[in-house]
C-alpha cells in the first residue's frame, strides 16, 4: 500500500492498494475522531458496494447508518443536499458525526459540500469507486453542485480527513465509466508530466486491460501531480488552474448535453479544442495538437457531442465558467504535453471571440460524429 500525505491547510492522507476493506486502517481512522459514522453513496453504488462496507464497519463495532440519493450528475444539485441534510436533522446528528462518501466524483462533490456547512463543518471520509474519482475529484479539497447556470458554481474548498482508494474495486467499472475516468489521467500527464504522457502512449494496452501494477502506479503519478499543485495553490487563485484544463469547454458541453454524456467524454473534447485555440494562438505546436488526436484515439474516447451546433449559445455558456472575468472567457493552454503555459502569474489566457468562433466551427467539423459506440 502506498500513502501520500496532502500538506493543504488541513493535512490529511491519501492511502492507495487493493482490498483496503480486508485491513483495520479506515476503522482505524474513524475510532479516532469518536463520532457516529453516516455512510452516503447513490442509490447504485448503495445497491453494489454498500453492503460489503457496512459489513466492515459492524465488523470493527462501528455502528453506521446509510443515506442515499439518486445517481447521476443531474442530481448533484442544491435539492439533493437539502435532501439528504434534512435526513441527517431528522436523524439527530450533530456535530459528533462523521460522514464517509463513498461513490464517483458526484459523491465526493457532493458530501464533502455537505460536510463542510453541516452543523458548520463536520469530518468527512472519501472511498472513491471510480478512476476519475481516484485520481481527480477526492484530492484537492473542491467540492461542490451544480446549478441551471452551470457546473460546480456552488461549493467550498473542505479538505476531506482521509481519502481511501481501493483500486481492486475498478475492476468492476463499467468501460465507459474507465475510459471516462481516463480522460483526466490524459488531462494531467498533458498539463504537468511529460513521462506520463509517453507511457500514456505507450503502454495504452495495458492500461485499457487495467493491468492492477500498471494501474497503481499510474493513479499513484497522478495523486502525485494533483499534490504537488494543489499544495503550491489550495485556494485555486493561481498555479491551480492549470487542473482545468479541457474544463472550460468541457463543463459548457455537459451543461447543453443536460449530462447527458460523461464528464471524462466532455473534458476529452475540451482538450482537444483548447489544444486548437492554443495552436491558433502560436502557444502549441500544430504536430502537438495531432499527436494529441492520436492518443485520445488510442483510448477510444467517443468524442462525440452536438453542443457546438449553436455557437453563441455554446459561447454564452463559457461565459459562466468560474474562470472568465468580464464575461470574457479564459482558458488554460498547452505549451507542450506535459506542460501548461503561464505567462509571469497568468496560468490562463484570454480568447477573443473571433478566435472562439473559428475553435467551435473547428469543434463542430470533427467532433459532431459518433465515433465509437458501447
Amino acid at each position: 500500500m502506498k500513502t501520500l500525505n496532502i500538506r493543504a491547510s488541513t493535512p490529511y492522507p491519501i492511502y492507495i492498494g487493493q482490498q483496503l476493506l480486508t485491513q483495520a486502517l479506515l476503522a482505524d481512522h474513524i475510532k479516532t475522531l469518536q463520532k457516529r459514522v453516516v455512510l452516503i453513496a447513490d442509490n447504485q453504488v448503495a445497491q453494489l458496494l454498500a453492503p460489503a462496507v457496512l459489513a466492515y464497519f459492524n465488523t470493527h463495532s462501528i455502528d453506521t447508518e446509510l443515506l442515499t440519493f439518486p445517481a447521476g450528475e443531474q442530481h448533484k444539485t442544491r435539492e439533493t443536499k437539502a435532501a439528504l441534510e434534512d435526513s441527517l436533522c431528522a436523524k439527530h446528528y450533530g456535530r459528533d458525526t462523521c460522514l464517509i462518501a463513498l461513490g464517483g466524483g458526484v459523491t465526493t462533490d457532493l458530501v464533502g459540500f455537505i460536510a463542510a456547512t453541516y452543523m458548520r463543518g463536520i469530518p468527512v471520509i472519501y472511498i472513491p469507486t471510480t478512476l476519475l474519482a481516484m485520481v481527480d475529484a477526492s484530492i484537492g479539497g473542491k467540492t461542490g453542485i451544480n446549478t441551471s447556470f452551470g457546473k460546480n458554481l456552488i461549493g467550498s474548498f473542505t479538505q476531506p480527513h482521509a481519502v481511501f482508494i481501493d483500486t481492486h474495486s475498478l475492476a468492476g467499472l463499467s468501460k465507459r465509466e474507465y475510459i471516462n475516468g481516463l480522460a483526466e489521467v490524459i488531462k494531467h500527464a498533458l498539463i504537468a508530466d511529460a513521462k506520463q504522457v509517453t507511457l500514456l502512449e505507450t503502454q495504452h494496452d495495458a492500461i485499457l486491460a487495467r493491468e492492477p501494477a500498471l494501474l497503481a502506479e499510474l493513479i499513484l503519478q497522478n495523486c502525485r501531480v494533483k499534490q504537488r499543485i494543489v499544495e503550491q495553490d489550495e485556494q485555486e487563485r493561481g498555479i491551480r488552474q492549470h487542473l482545468n484544463y479541457g474544463h472550460t469547454i468541457g463543463h459548457a458541453i455537459e451543461l447543453i448535453e443536460a449530462y447527458r454524456i460523461g464528464h471524462g467524454e466532455a473534458v476529452a473534447i475540451g482538450m482537444l479544442v483548447e489544444a486548437y485555440i492554443a495552436v491558433r494562438l502560436g502557444i502549441l505546436a500544430e504536430h502537438a495538437l495531432t499527436r494529441l488526436q492520436k492518443l485520445m484515439q488510442l483510448y477510444e474516447l467517443p468524442l462525440t457531442t452536438q453542443a457546438f451546433a449553436n455557437p453563441a449559445l455554446f459561447i454564452q455558456t463559457l461565459t459562466l465558467d468560474k474562470k472568465a472575468k468580464a464575461k470574457i472567457p479564459h482558458f488554460v493552454l498547452l505549451k507542450s504535453l506535459g506542460e501548461a503555459y503561464a505567462s509571469k502569474k497568468d496560468y490562463t489566457v484570454a480568447v477573443s471571440d473571433n478566435v472562439l468562433q473559428e475553435a467551435i466551427a473547428w469543434a463542430a467539423k470533427h467532433y459532431t460524429h459518433k465515433t465509437i459506440s458501447y
